[in-house]
């Protein structure tokens, strides 16, 4: 009777610990990278700024024993109404090169491994003088380049010298990362981005 009892004690123990949510078993952290922040002119305007990509990494691990399976991983943008999501461009990085990757197609997360991503946020910026007079020098050597884009320097390098604009564009964002249940949507886990 006893070793029936321990039998039935570690079964139901290794179930409970099997159940724990997506949230337990796989962990996100996120991290500075050093690709620059892009800025984009206006195709109607080549004097004015109208979007700005910075980057950054986010790393999923995971923790249990059996593989994971996620679907998208989409940027919440805080400053933008939700119908005008701009979503964000998501790579990986293979030999040194950011290649593409399909957000909305299907991405395995091996037993106690992990997947690293590096992503572009996209914001719009308004078209307020005061704002705008920011890019001046960056907007003159687009002009000088005959470029509608140009890399600008790390996110670190940006938030020093626009730092109230960094703010106003990126507070109150979130990455939210939608999981696999099987072939049905399961748990999405959303979080703080860290910049």
């Amino acid at each position: 009777m006893n070793k029936f009892l321990i039998k039935f004690l570690l079964l139901s123990l290794f179930i409970l610990v099997q159940c724990k949510s997506v949230n337990h078993k796989v962990s996100i952290t996120q991290r500075k990278v050093s690709q620059k922040v892009i800025i984009r002119t206006a195709s109607d305007n080549k004097n004015s700024i109208i979007r700005i990509q910075f980057p950054n990494e986010i790393i999923l691990k995971n923790n249990s024993l059996r593989k994971r399976d996620l679907l998208t991983i989409n940027y919440i943008y805080n400053n933008i109404p939700s119908n005008r999501n701009l979503n964000l461009g998501l790579y990986t990085r293979k030999n040194g090169t950011l290649m593409r990757v399909r957000n909305n197609k299907k991405k395995i997360i091996p037993s106690k491994d992990s997947l690293n991503f590096v992503f572009y946020s996209r914001h719009f910026v308004d078209s307020t003088k005061s704002t705008q007079k920011q890019f001046k020098p960056y907007v003159e050597k687009m002009l000088g380049l005959d470029k509608d884009t140009l890399h600008i320097g790390t996110v670190s390098e940006f938030k020093q010298k626009h730092e109230e604009l960094f703010e106003k564009l990126t507070k109150g964002d979130s990455i939210s990362i939608q999981f696999l249940d099987g072939k049905k949507l399961g748990e999405r886990i959303t979080v703080p981005v860290k910049w």
